[in-house]
């Protein structure tokens, strides 16, 4: 294989699927967080050597297409590479496939990198640049921002705790993902998983903090197939994440 490509693979456990024994979002987010951070280590830049610097690496974006949600039981492999490079961010794609090798979904995000004293972005670290990078697939990093969840259609509350915790203490991003998608109607919800997602990381959220995640049902699009919702993930009158979900 390409050594550019980074793969993994998973089998998917009981603990990582919905009541309809399909794979959950939140553990799609996983295993792509998992590969990447496998794909960065190798080559020097991983989560434990940043954070004795001071750094981490933080999710920006993270937009997901699923042509089909493995099942209980499935060996899949999940491939990753970086897609290229700006002074502040990394931008990274993923492909999902079966044991066949058949594209099971696809994904691109966005990173960055993040001082803890001075609680903000810096530039990426000297070597991450020279990196190999290149598109996995035609699913590109969308531009601008995502629709209002106000006024929304339905709204239910989390509470963060321990357990929903990262290694650098914040809320990690498979929750973030998993509460937003939480509220759209329970019909829709426990009958079909999404086709897509696109979910934009704002800010943070540590424990003890109380999450509203709101959403908001998009009006048809024209020649679109399906329902679309808007989500906002809200403490103490601060957006944490807005998301696009489609069904």
């Amino acid at each position: 294989m390409d050594d550019t490509i980074h793969r993994e693979g998973f089998r998917v456990a009981s603990y990582d699927v919905d009541p309809a024994e399909r794979l959950a979002p939140r553990a799609l987010c996983a295993f792509l967080q998992e590969t990447a951070g496998r794909d960065v280590a190798r080559r020097g830049f991983g989560m434990r050597l940043l954070i004795d610097r001071g750094l981490a690496w933080v999710l920006q974006r993270l937009t997901v297409e699923v042509a089909r949600w493995p099942e209980a039981g499935e060996e899949i492999g999940v491939e990753t590479r970086a897609r290229g490079f700006t002074r502040a961010v990394a931008e990274r794609d993923f492909r999902v496939t079966d044991a066949a090798g058949q594209e099971l979904a696809r994904a691109t995000s966005r990173w960055a990198v993040v001082d803890f004293e001075a609680r903000r972005a810096v530039r990426l670290p000297e070597g991450v640049a020279d990196l190999p990078a290149g598109p996995l697939h035609e699913l590109a990093p969308p531009e601008g921002g995502i629709p209002d969840a106000d006024p929304p259609d339905l709204e239910e509350r989390f509470g963060v705790r321990h357990g929903d915790l990262d290694v650098v203490g914040h809320v990690n991003n498979t929750r973030y993902v998993e509460w937003a998608l939480e509220t759209v109607p329970a019909d829709l919800l426990e009958s079909k998983p999404p086709r897509a997602f696109d979910v934009l990381f704002r800010r943070e959220a540590g424990r003890g903090a109380s999450i509203l995640s709101r959403s908001r049902e998009l009006a048809p699009e024209q020649g679109g197939r399906g329902r679309a919702f808007a989500h906002a993930l809200i403490a103490e009158a601060e957006v944490l994440a807005r998301a696009l979900s489609r069904w």
